[in-house]
């Protein structure tokens, strides 16, 4: 990502770790806009989305391709991939969205691929056994999911670099909020949260330490993994049976998507949460059934 040079990128993030420093979550959200200009890659219309492959958004962002959500139904009404399209991208202290979008260009939807075009990988599934691989803590140390066995797990993936709050943020401010929920329980002693980086080179474990303190996480309860070297071999291994992609972009982004998952006290697999589209009271209950 480029440095932070001008006000309003400063504005931007200083109101992007306002999310993370516990405020009320009714409180007044104050809003920066950036103007996106870019490419239709595939439209949701179920869950409000956009992905566009995007020019650099000065001062914010690099060259990148990644999904955006929208309010207004309209806005996708008539989208194909290939349209060439600019807009207005906000971003709040809790969310982004696309506040205006316009299609310059005309395109036409991509080929469509046979089963033998497609990338497959192995997906885990509930029930399978979480490989056993060796990660670094936030203090540096080794340390492998079966170190873990007889506690409920609920685990994630995030880089620290990320900017957009309804992504990394969310997720770390999610687990935030399960693990002062789980505290507040002292019944249930058996669990651990996991937050596992995908950008190896810059995630080392004392960025690792630092970015958990931000989110006043207690290291006993809750660890902060990244890869034990630079190359990321292990935390890709996880991340295909997961179907978690993510592809480094200009700068130092990384286009990823979400997934959080569960697993039991013997190291199994017990369910894979997709996107951001889930409350932390939900995971905290699953956690709970877990445990009986």
């Amino acid at each position: 990502m480029k440095t932070a040079r001008t006000t309003i990128l400063g504005v931007a993030f200083s109101l992007l770790l306002v999310s993370c420093s516990g405020k009320k979550e009714n409180e007044q959200t104050d809003l920066v806009t950036f103007p996106i200009r870019g490419e239709v890659v595939s439209v949701d219309t179920a869950k409000m989305r956009v992905t566009i492959s995007h020019e650099e958004i000065p001062d914010f962002m690099a060259r990148m391709t990644m999904p955006f959500k929208v309010k207004d139904r309209d806005l996708l009404n008539a989208l194909v991939s290939g349209d060439s399209v600019v807009g207005t991208l906000a971003v709040s202290r809790t969310e982004s969205w696309l506040a205006t979008l316009t299609v310059i260009g005309s395109g036409v939807p991509p080929e469509v691929l046979d089963a033998d075009g497609l990338n497959m990988h192995r997906l885990l599934k509930p029930g399978d056994r979480l490989p056993d691989l060796t990660f670094l803590d936030q203090d540096g140390n080794p340390v492998r999911f079966s170190d873990y066995r007889g506690k409920v797990l609920a685990l994630t993936f995030i880089y620290t670099r990320c900017p957009l709050p309804e992504f990394c943020i969310r997720m770390s401010d999610y687990f935030a909020k399960i693990q002062k929920a789980l505290k507040r329980k002292p019944e249930l002693a058996n669990w651990q949260l996991l937050t596992i980086s995908f950008d190896p080179v810059f995630d080392r474990p004392p960025a690792m330490k630092a970015y958990g303190m931000t989110y006043g996480a207690d290291f006993a309860k809750w660890d902060f993994l990244t890869d034990p070297d630079t190359t990321g071999r292990t935390v890709l291994a996880l991340a295909d049976g997961f179907d978690l992609t993510y592809e480094a972009d200009e700068g130092s982004l990384i286009a990823h998507n979400l997934r959080t998952a569960l697993v039991d006290a013997e190291g199994k697999l017990a369910e894979i949460v997709k996107d951001n589209e889930w409350k932390p009271e939900e995971i905290v209950e699953r956690i709970e059934d877990l445990m009986e």
